[in-house]
């Protein structure tokens, strides 16, 4: 098969019967599968794989879906210009006769399971199964994570990897991802809004919806979500359907952000989450005192409300390995114009 240029993806099918073709995802009976933007590694290559996100952070609430991720390993259809991989008689007669029979090194000759694997095939697809022959991509710097049985034959014959083997027809297992970059995938898709925010006080008449100078102006995000509700937490987790693999992200943030070219603060998530009520005190709220009036703004001053995250992750490798680390970190911002007037008070001096 002739290797793509560089930066071109190129889908493999995965074990859930994805269609072998750019781009193309089917879906599975009885799980929702959309797709989501794909990604690719230094190569180009990246393999369709389903997973289900959990979590507040999940996509839509939750669910299965087809993300294309670079993978450690993956299985494709043998090749079928020495044997047909789909008649499990012919295979064994070609093992038999051309790679036992036939003069192959001992290495070729154990990249094959054993005789025994061959046998069920035959008896499964006798049995009315649709068997097929895999092999563990050949362009695959590490094989092992996919492979069915890995040889231990001491010092000169040491970790040989079987690579051929038999599944049911467009059923090979799963291609095998490293979970970091699942946590990557996962980590992209996160759901964190941008901050909403409302403030108080609005003037009314010729300043409507003006606040005003050096009087402390009530900010609150109408979307709670969007800091993470009090605690400041937003978590997403990835899992390999049909694997072991997984990976759970934690965003958290300090808190929300309020920027202008007169004033400036920064509050707690508990506090952005407090909106203004009759009777609150300021003590309890996330608030700006402006220091001088918006006249060179027509619109008002803009004010940008923005919270930044950091990333973490912990998961589970195919072999059961816990890992875990630091992810690159997630901003989010929104801007709004806000007036802000100065009321001039006359005072007369008592006689």
């Amino acid at each position: 098969m002739p290797r793509p240029a560089p930066g071109k993806r190129r889908t493999i099918s995965s074990g859930t019967g994805l269609a072998l073709a750019a781009a193309v995802s089917l879906a599975l009976p009885g799980i929702a599968v959309a797709d989501l933007p794909g990604g690719g590694d230094d190569d180009g290559y990246t393999v369709a794989v389903n997973v289900r996100f959990s979590g507040d952070a999940a996509p839509g609430g939750g669910g299965s879906y087809t993300v294309y991720v670079p993978p450690i390993c993956w299985w494709e259809q043998m090749p079928s210009n020495n044997v047909d991989p789909t008649d499990p008689e012919a295979v064994y007669e070609y093992y038999m006769e051309e790679i036992r029979g036939g003069g192959r090194t001992p290495r070729e000759v154990l990249q094959w399971p054993d005789e025994e694997v061959f046998l069920d095939a035959i008896e499964r697809e006798e049995n009315g199964e649709n068997i097929t022959w895999y092999w563990i991509s050949h362009r695959s710097a590490n094989r092992a994570p996919c492979s069915p049985q890995i040889r231990d034959y001491g010092d000169s014959w040491n970790n040989a990897i079987v690579i051929y083997s038999p599944f049911a027809h467009n059923e090979p297992p799963e291609p095998a991802v490293d979970p970091e970059v699942l946590a990557e995938a996962a980590r992209d898709r996160m759901v964190i809004d941008r901050p909403e925010v409302d403030r108080n006080p609005k003037m009314a008449g010729s300043n409507a919806g003006a606040t005003l100078v050096n009087v402390p102006t009530w900010f609150w995000v109408t979307n709670p979500d969007s800091v993470g509700g009090p605690d400041g937490e937003r978590s997403i987790r990835a899992e390999v359907v049909g694997g072991d693999v997984w990976a759970e992200v934690t965003a958290r943030t300090g808190g929300l952000s309020i920027s202008s070219p007169s004033g400036n603060t920064f509050c707690d998530p508990s506090v952005a989450v407090v909106a203004w009520g009759d009777g609150a005190s300021d003590d309890d709220a996330c608030t700006v005192s402006f220091s001088r009036a918006s006249v060179s703004y027509p619109d008002g001053y803009p004010v940008t409300a923005s919270t930044e995250w950091s990333a973490t992750w912990e998961g589970v490798t195919q072999d059961g390995e816990g890992v875990g680390g630091d992810l690159a970190p997630l901003s989010r911002q929104t801007s709004v114009d806000v007036p802000v007037a100065e009321i001039q008070s006359i005072v007369r001096g008592l006689r």
